[in-house]
């Protein structure tokens, strides 16, 4: 499905949000994935869920812009939770030593609980 991205938003209370992600984050469809991201940051908000069990694939240049939105939530004291990333997609993550940047949830419900209930 390269070439192909549906993203949905769903903006929830206090700065939080939930993007559900389908298809292919790909050099066709990169410049839509960069805009959502532009929208949320104009939008203040601080607590970002990425839905992606129907993400497919990531370029190099979508993973830096997920990079990108962590950094930028944690200087809001907010976060970034990626949701039932795909096998592929996890394999990717710990190739690159990524898997200590990001909180990885089976659920949109578990990825918007604090991080203190996990403590």
């Amino acid at each position: 499905m390269k070439g192909k991205l549906a993203l949905t938003v769903g903006q929830r209370p206090e700065g939080k949000a939930v993007l559900q992600v389908e298809g292919s984050v790909d050099s066709f469809t990169f410049k839509q994935f960069e805009a959502v991201f532009r929208w949320f940051s104009e939008q203040g908000i601080r607590y970002l869920v990425v839905d992606m069990p129907l993400l497919t694939y990531i370029s190099s240049s979508g993973l830096s812009l997920l990079i990108k939105a962590k950094t930028d939530c944690a200087a809001k004291q907010g976060d970034l939770v990626l949701v039932r990333p795909q096998t592929p997609i996890l394999n990717i993550l710990k190739i690159m030593g990524l898997m200590d940047l990001f909180r990885v949830a089976s659920s949109v419900e578990e990825a918007l609980l604090p991080l203190s209930a996990f403590d």
